[in-house]
């Protein structure tokens, strides 16, 4: 098996932008965040606010996570490079890979890409957010050598939100 990282073609933005939302807005909604009937547009609100220029905005490194070299799309990774305070750290807003090619170490191996580009880039760190309710995600970066360093807990107080 082979993992490429493709710089994400404007073709492919907009699935990716309206997937994106979709997922976003259902996390939310199950980690009791967001209400269902505003969840959508909410969370493709949030996307445009943070892609403005889309596959071009500045800092904002967007891949396809292709099975080889011109090979099928089996999934996507959206991640930024910044430097704050002097340091320069990453920050990954988004790893998807596609159900059908799951279990197959393209997460594993996009990350490994990611990550050696990030230290060429100077990079000293990578920071990442996963909702509780996605146990996968945690078990894969966890094997990745990633650890808690905070945690957001949360009471709702009534069931509207």
């Amino acid at each position: 098996m082979m993992t490429i990282l493709a710089p994400m073609s404007a073709a492919f933005y907009p699935n990716f932008a309206e997937q994106l939302a979709k997922d976003y807005a259902e996390e939310n909604v199950t980690a009791g965040l967001w209400r269902a009937d505003t969840a959508l547009e909410r969370a493709r609100s949030s996307t445009q606010s943070a892609l403005p220029q889309g596959i071009d905005t500045p800092d904002q490194y967007l891949f396809e996570i292709k099975t080889e070299e011109n090979g099928e799309t089996a999934g996507y990774l959206w991640f930024s490079n910044v430097e704050r305070y002097g340091v320069r750290s990453a920050f990954v807003y988004e790893l998807t890979v596609f159900p059908q090619f799951r279990r197959q170490g393209h997460a594993a191996a996009a990350f490994r890409l990611m990550e050696e580009r990030l230290q060429e880039q100077g990079c000293v760190a990578i920071e990442l957010n996963v909702f509780a309710s996605n146990p996968g995600a945690q078990a894969l970066y966890a094997s990745l050598g990633y650890v808690t360093t905070k945690m957001n807990m949360r009471k709702p107080l009534n069931a509207d939100i």
